[in-house]
């Protein structure tokens, strides 16, 4: 049977420090979280919290977040550990529950699908090492979005990223755009967004965080596709982030978003990881 302490618990603060990495977000957001435990070893952490946070639901939507620890446990604890977490959030009124895995973790992903979790995204994490000059865009100018700007590129990203098969920034765009003004500060605090114009029409969106190194969203008018924007894009989104002194930069995309994969791969760009995102979700009445 496993072990559950609460965050504040005396008897957990021995676990705080070996699992730091995965409570920044709680601790920082003050949020509360419950350590799970197998013979005093941590198997998992269940944060719980309400939107806007993960921007996955309306405002004031209460979920729970997952992190798995270790990956070498049995199948056994693992499926252990996946329904009780599903028990402990569903208790604390979640209705959405969430868990990133690494596709290779195969009995952590099947023991969260058998406890009727879903695959919301499927992704490839790629990485490229920035050691060589990126061109200028051939045609293409770059205004960085100002704050009083971001529902305008909000919209426009919702616009620009459509068909794309990325369920989860749809979603995170989605839930954005009604977000209070607050809230829309703080996102845009976190990256840089631009908008790619060509004689004044604007034909592309970008964000990227300088911090983390990574170009988290490149998105092309559909009417605009096919015609090496994408590229464009991208070599610009590069080209600052080397400038401002990182030395790789990383992406995710869809594993099933073949016109990007193959414009990455056309960059340098090489898969370093393949993950999955899994999501429970309650049910309508």
């Amino acid at each position: 049977m496993l072990k559950t302490y609460s965050h504040n618990d005396a008897d957990a603060k021995s676990l705080l420090p070996e699992i730091s990495k995965y409570t920044e977000m709680a601790q920082t957001m003050k949020l509360p979280f419950w350590i799970f435990t197998e013979e005093s070893n941590p198997i998992g952490i269940v944060t719980t919290g309400k939107e806007p946070i993960q921007l996955l639901a309306p405002i004031g939507t209460p979920f729970a977040l997952v992190d798995l620890i270790r990956k070498d446990w049995s199948r056994n604890v693992l499926k252990d550990f996946a329904s009780q977490a599903l028990k402990f959030a569903l208790e604390r009124k979640a209705e959405y529950i969430t868990i990133e895995l690494a596709s290779k973790e195969e009995d952590a992903v099947d023991s969260f699908l058998d406890a009727d979790f879903k695959v919301l995204a499927d992704t490839f994490t790629m990485t490229l090492k920035l050691d060589r000059k990126f061109d200028s865009p051939e045609s293409l100018r770059f205004a960085m979005a100002q704050k009083r700007e971001m529902l305008k590129w909000i919209e426009l990203a919702c616009k620009f990223l459509s068909g794309s098969a990325d369920v989860v920034m749809e979603r995170i765009l989605g839930h954005l755009s009604n977000m209070p003004e607050n809230i829309l500060e703080m996102y845009y605090s976190l990256e840089r967004f631009y908008f790619a114009n060509e004689n004044d029409h604007e034909i592309g969106i970008l964000n990227f965080s300088s911090e983390a190194g990574r170009i988290s969203n490149v998105g092309v008018h559909p009417a605009r596709r096919g015609q090496g924007y994408g590229r464009q894009i991208m070599l610009f989104g590069l080209r600052q982030l080397k400038d401002a002194g990182c030395k790789q930069a990383k992406l995710r995309v869809h594993i099933d978003n073949k016109p990007a994969l193959k414009l990455y791969e056309s960059l340098g760009f090489e898969v370093a990881e393949r993950r999955k995102f899994l999501i429970w979700e309650k049910r309508e009445a």
